[in-house]
């Protein structure tokens, strides 16, 4: 394994920070525009009365991928932090090298064994098995995506962000190839299914491909194996959190169904959900790392690094919920069709609600950039716990309860991280 790079923290990608930057900027609204063209052709394909499944099959994926995440996580900071030298020499220096593929590997048996599992529930959260190959899709899709976690927090933290660039543009770019296949040949169940999961195998082309990949996955780390894997598992908690409320939430709309709502008020508020949060969290979710990046370099500051970011989020948000009122329900009506629109209002009130979770991932790296753990950890699970109570227990229609946990769910677990910031930054100045 490399030795760590404490005295040159800067990237070695073949091309300069910045437009690595530009790229990665490129790919994330490439990767944006794909996701919505995937659900424009499901919702098209499915129509109101079977899109709640392939969102549902969609959104537990990628929550169990959320999971995967925090191995990303991690091995940024770790990577990063070895290469600003922020580490101990005894924590680099003694106990075993962490392998960060075979970590990947590992990871990704696991979460496939818990796919394999969990496959007797998928009936009862209205998950779709397609006779069981829907369940081996989805474990030989959690392994790629583990093993793509493993890659991209090593080409994030030496901030080679081009390849990063590079991973999410063929990610998306797969997965949307296979969706419009799957359309194309009438196959509009088993063939969305393998479309969701078609990104994972990027990792494989990345490895095979660029050699500046293979150094980034031989990187060093500030942590030793043990140490490593007990940060991974607790950022691997808290994103299990953030994958419920980021990617996971239809599935808790679908299994909290009261017999009240109507089958297609059901679709269209999933779909709705899915629109009106991608504008925000997308670019967040690809630009995670590079987030976590920003927050290691700034650990001087304490909270005060979080008052820019906050702000850019609170004002994407407000523009996005104004646009959402006044031509949202057309949009939806022209590209979907009538059946999945909704009024203005709710549009607007589910746009800003994002803000609430997109808050919460910037005050969430945060913590974790400044090796605050276990506050990461709480504030997710805080969040997690108010969302559902809330979508439980608040009266009245499916769209009102979905939009107000949404919003006051994360608003709890945001209060929770600043705080906590704030007063490990009053106990000690250095962190």
């Amino acid at each position: 394994m490399s030795t760590p790079a404490a005295a040159d923290p800067t990237p070695t990608a073949g091309r300069g920070p910045s437009g690595g930057m530009r790229a990665l900027t490129l790919a994330t609204l490439f990767a944006a525009a794909s996701g919505y063209l995937v659900m424009l052709i499901a919702g098209r394909a499915l129509g109101p009365a079977d899109f709640p499944l392939f969102a549902t099959y969609w959104g537990a994926f990628f929550a169990l991928g959320g999971v995967a995440n925090g191995l990303m996580q991690e091995t940024t900071r770790a990577v990063r932090s070895a290469r600003e030298g922020a580490g101990t020499d005894s924590a680099r220096a003694s106990g075993p090298r962490v392998r960060l593929l075979l970590a990947g590997l590992l990871l990704g048996l696991a979460l496939a064994a818990v796919v394999v599992a969990s496959a007797p529930a998928w009936p009862a959260l209205g998950m779709p098995t397609f006779s069981g190959v829907g369940v081996a899709v989805m474990a030989v899709g959690i392994l790629g995506f583990s093993l793509q976690a493993a890659t991209a927090g090593a080409l994030s933290g030496t901030e080679r962000w081009g390849g990063y660039a590079v991973l999410l543009t063929v990610d998306a770019a797969l997965r949307l190839a296979t969706a419009a296949v799957a359309w194309t040949l009438g196959d509009a169940a088993l063939g969305f299914a393998v479309a969701t999961v078609a990104g994972t195998l990027t990792w494989i082309l990345l490895v095979a491909l660029s050699p500046a990949t293979r150094e980034s996955l031989r990187s060093a780390l500030d942590v030793a194996r043990g140490r490593f894997w007990r940060n991974t598992g607790s950022a691997m908690l808290a994103s299990a959190g953030t994958s419920a409320l980021v990617v996971g939430f239809p599935v808790f709309v679908t299994a909290t169904v009261r017999e009240s709502d109507p089958a297609p008020l059901v679709g269209a508020v999933i779909l709705a959900i899915t629109l009106t949060r991608a504008p925000l969290l997308v670019p967040l979710t690809s630009f995670q790392s590079a987030i976590i990046v920003y927050f290691v370099q700034r650990r001087a500051g304490g909270a005060r690094a979080l008052a820019a970011p906050l702000g850019l989020v609170a004002a994407v948000g407000i523009v996005g919920a104004g646009a959402a009122w006044l031509v949202g329900p057309w949009l939806i009506r022209v590209l979907f069709g009538a059946e999945f629109e909704l009024p203005g209002a709710v549009l607007a009130a589910l746009t800003a609600a994002s803000v609430g979770t997109a808050a919460l991932m910037v005050t969430g790296n945060a913590a974790l950039a400044f090796d605050r753990h276990l506050l990461y950890n709480a504030g997710w699970w805080v969040a997690v716990a108010a969302a559902a109570i809330l979508l439980v227990t608040v009266p009245g229609p499916l769209d009102v309860r979905s939009a107000i946990a949404l919003l006051a769910g994360p608003g709890v677990g945001v209060a929770l991280h600043l705080v906590g910031l704030a007063t490990a930054r009053a106990a000690d100045p250095a962190t």
